[in-house]
C-alpha cells in the first residue's frame, strides 16, 4: 500500500507541536454503504481492507485513542477491529450521519486537544495530512486542503465538542462549523487522497488507484504537444437585471449567435483541425459550440462532445436570482463572498472556485490521457477557462487570469510550453 508517506526530511519539517497522543480520532462507519453496493469498512484496500488502510495511517500518525462508529453490519465490522480501538454502535445510524459523529464524540469527549473526524469512505488522507494538522492553532477547527478544495479529516477543537453534541437542529454537523466559517483552519497539504471519496464503485476504484500511483505527472506534462483554443460562450438572452448565473440554464441572445459564427471563423483562420469540439452541456455553451460545428465541419457538423464537469460553478439557491435580491436576503453572506471571493460558499448544493477547479482539471486530466498530440476546442464558461489556462500554466484559479468577452478565442499552446 503507498499512503505517500514523508520522507526522513519532509518528516523533520513537518514534526508536531503537540504530542499525536494528545488528539483522538473518531472513524465514521455506520452507513449502509447503499451507492456502493458492497460495505465500504471491508472492501479490499493494499493487502488488507478499507478499515485497516484508515487506521493504519492513524495509528502511523501517533494517534492512539481512536474509536469507531457501527451501525450497519456491526457485527462484521467490530469482529474485525483489534483492542487498541474502541467500537461504539450507533443505535440511531438509519438517521443520518450526524447522529454517527455525535455517537463518536460522545465516547471521546473533550479527549486532550480535539478530535479527527474520519468518514471511513475517505481512507486515502495520509498520516502526513493528520502530523500536519497537529500543528494547526489550538482551539480552532481546521480542515486539510487540496490546491484550495476542503477535504478529510475535520480537526475539531475539545471546546467545541459539547456544542456539537446539544445542536439539534437542521444543518447536522455543518450548520455548527458554519458559525466558525471565518476562523477555520484551512491547512495546504499535497495529497489529493483528502479529496478523495468512495461512495461508488468508480470512486473506489479511483482511490485504489492513487493509493498504488498517485496523482500521476503534472497537467502541463500531459498537456505537452497540444494547442487549446479555449472559447467563451456568446452572449446569453438577457434578464431586466443583473443575475447570478451559475448552472441557470440560458440560451444564447441573437448577438450571441453571432459571436460564436465569429469564432468558428476566427478558428479557421488560426489554422485549427480538429475531429470534434469539446463542450459544456450547458445550452448557452453547446450552442456556441454548435454552431462553431457547423462552420467548421466539412459536409457535415463536426461531433460536439459534452463534458459534465466543465459546467459553469453551481450557485446553489443563489443561482439565477437577481444580484439585487441576494445583497437583500443575505447581506453577510454577501460580505462574505466579497471578502474572500475563491473560497466563499454556503450550503452543500453550491461550490466555490476550488471546487470548479479540481472538477475541471479531473476531466481534462482524463481527456489527455486518451488524447494524442494536437489542438482541442473547448466551448465553456469564465470560470472553467480560467480553472483550465491557469492550471496549464501551473498557476491556481485563485492567481491572476485576463477575462475572457463573450465569444472569445484564446489559444493555449503547450508545444513549447509557453502560453500565447
Amino acid at each position: 500500500m503507498s499512503l505517500l508517506k514523508l520522507d526522513a526530511q519532509d518528516a523533520a519539517a513537518e514534526r508536531p507541536l503537540h504530542k499525536a497522543a494528545d488528539y483522538a480520532a473518531v472513524v465514521l462507519a455506520a452507513g449502509y454503504s447503499s451507492r456502493m453496493g458492497a460495505f465500504k469498512p471491508l472492501l479490499p484496500m493494499g493487502g488488507g481492507t478499507v478499515i485497516d488502510c484508515v487506521l493504519s495511517q492513524l495509528r502511523a500518525a501517533g494517534i492512539v485513542r481512536i474509536i469507531v462508529v457501527t451501525g450497519h453490519r456491526r457485527e462484521a465490522l467490530s469482529s474485525h477491529l483489534q483492542d487498541d480501538v474502541t467500537a461504539v454502535f450507533n443505535p440511531h445510524y438509519d438517521a443520518g450521519m450526524f447522529s454517527s459523529v455525535q455517537a463518536g464524540l460522545a465516547a471521546a469527549g473533550r479527549y486532550g486537544r480535539g478530535v479527527f473526524l474520519v468518514p471511513v469512505d475517505c481512507p486515502a488522507f495520509g498520516e502526513a495530512t493528520v502530523r500536519k494538522m497537529i500543528r494547526c492553532e489550538e482551539g480552532r477547527f481546521a480542515v486539510p486542503v487540496y490546491r484550495g478544495k476542503k477535504g478529510h479529516p475535520l480537526y475539531i477543537p475539545a471546546d467545541r465538542v459539547e456544542e456539537i453534541l446539544a445542536y439539534q437542529g437542521s444543518g447536522g454537523l455543518k450548520a455548527v462549523t458554519d458559525r466558525y466559517v471565518e476562523e477555520m483552519q484551512r491547512i495546504p497539504v499535497d495529497c489529493e487522497g483528502v479529496v478523495l471519496d468512495m461512495d461508488t464503485p468508480s470512486a473506489y476504484r479511483e482511490v485504489l488507484e492513487f493509493l498504488n500511483h498517485g496523482s500521476g505527472p503534472a497537467l502541463s506534462a500531459l498537456a505537452e504537444g497540444h494547442r487549446f483554443f479555449l472559447v467563451r460562450h456568446g452572449q446569453t438572452r438577457q434578464h431586466h437585471e443583473k443575475i447570478f448565473l451559475g448552472q441557470t440554464d440560458v440560451p444564447l441572445s441573437d448577438l450571441g449567435r453571432q459571436q460564436a459564427k465569429a469564432a468558428a471563423v476566427r478558428l479557421q483562420q488560426m489554422g485549427v483541425d480538429v475531429p470534434c469540439i469539446y463542450a459544456s452541456p450547458l445550452c448557452r455553451a453547446r450552442q456556441t459550440a454548435e454552431i462553431i460545428a457547423g462552420v467548421m465541419g466539412r459536409g457535415a457538423p463536426l461531433p460536439v462532445i459534452e463534458e459534465e464537469a466543465w459546467k459553469e460553478m453551481r450557485l446553489g439557491r443563489w443561482d439565477g436570482r437577481p444580484i439585487r435580491e441576494i445583497q437583500r436576503d443575505f447581506p453577510q453572506a454577501y460580505a462574505r463572498r466579497g471578502n474572500d471571493l475563491f473560497a466563499f460558499k454556503i450550503g452543500s448544493s453550491m461550490e466555490n472556485f476550488y471546487d470548479l477547479q479540481y472538477r475541471v482539471v479531473k476531466a481534462l486530466r482524463r481527456l489527455l490521457q486518451s488524447s494524442p498530440p494536437g489542438d482541442l476546442v473547448i466551448v465553456a464558461h469564465k470560470g472553467v477557462l480560467r480553472a483550465v489556462e491557469n492550471n496549464l500554466a501551473d498557476r491556481g484559479v485563485e492567481d491572476a487570469w485576463t477575462p475572457m468577452a463573450a465569444g472569445a478565442v484564446r489559444m493555449v499552446s503547450m508545444r513549447s510550453r509557453d502560453a500565447k
